[in-house]
């Protein structure tokens, strides 16, 4: 399935959890192996400081950025494809700063910073300046250790991250990005599901992701649809499979995976019992009938 972050760094045991309050977190990763095209859900605003190691992003809208050692990028929430993690003599190290959608609001009041209506600019990579690596380090010194490790803190770090960079010469980039984030329209469920639905996702994720419990996602789903969300993801995740094997695509598990089916052999039998025939079949058959 689609990774979520920050949820799935809580669930790994290999990544520090320097702080954490609900959405608002502090981690620390540290890979001896690369990771390639890693697709990821950001569900709260990012900022990731690369410290060895190089992490290439790239956003669903097609935006690519490079992060290099010694740099940050800040990341508004949304689905980002992580192309690149490539450890640096061995070790990919950085440091993940998650930040929640009322303490980017009350940073926003301190600092009495005005909503503009320019569109949002894409993600923004900046320096780590010798102010944001002294905060850092303390933090990584002090707070990884677990008896120090305390929740009410949180925020007060990550304001305190926001405020140095908003001091620091690259305010002006920051404050920008930070003033535009607010004029993004909030996409409705329908919009949500039809720019998503071939996403790797499941029921209780899209749920999540649209702001719903699980059970008022599943009604107010079905009044928009009038089908239930299961049945939906079915239809358009088959439709699109396909249109695919239509265009004669090579493999029948590139074509799974692009349609929202990790588990080939899953699709393979959905895919049978909707068209009565398999992938394969009906990828030879067109190709047949292009020929004649």
């Amino acid at each position: 399935m689609l990774k979520i972050l920050p949820q799935l760094f809580y669930q790994d045991p290999k990544i520090t959890k320097v702080l954490v309050d609900g959405l608002s977190c502090v981690v620390h990763k540290q890979l001896s192996e690369p990771v390639l095209r890693k697709e990821g859900y950001v569900s709260t605003h990012a900022i990731t400081l690369v410290l060895k190691g190089i992490l290439r992003a790239e956003t669903d809208e097609g935006v690519a950025k490079q992060v290099n050692e010694n740099e940050m990028i800040f990341l508004p929430k949304g689905i980002y494809t992580i192309s690149d993690i490539l450890p640096k003599n061995g070790l990919f190290e950085a440091v993940v700063f998650f930040f929640d959608e009322e303490l980017i609001a009350t940073f926003m009041n301190a600092v009495n910073l005005k909503l503009k209506k320019d569109k949002p600019v894409a993600p923004l990579i900046f320096n780590y300046t010798p102010e944001i690596r002294a905060f850092t380090e303390s933090l990584l010194t002090i707070y990884s250790k677990k008896e120090f490790a305390a929740r009410k803190l949180t925020k007060t770090k990550l304001l305190e991250l926001l405020h140095i960079i908003s001091v620091s010469r690259q305010n002006d980039c920051l404050l920008h990005v930070l003033s535009t984030l607010h004029n993004r329209e909030r996409k409705s469920l329908k919009e949500f599901m039809n720019l998503n639905f071939s996403k790797p996702l499941g029921i209780s994720d899209y749920a999540y992701l649209t702001g719903r419990s699980l059970s008022s996602f599943r009604r107010d789903f079905i009044s928009q649809f009038g089908i239930s969300p299961k049945q939906w993801l079915i239809e358009m995740r088959l439709e699109k499979a396909r249109l695919l094997l239509s265009k004669h695509h090579s493999t029948i598990s590139q074509v799974a995976l692009e349609a929202g089916y990790e588990d080939t052999s899953h699709f393979i039998k959905v895919f049978h019992k909707k068209y009565g025939i398999s992938p394969k079949q009906f990828l030879l058959q067109n190709r047949k009938e292009v020929l004649v």
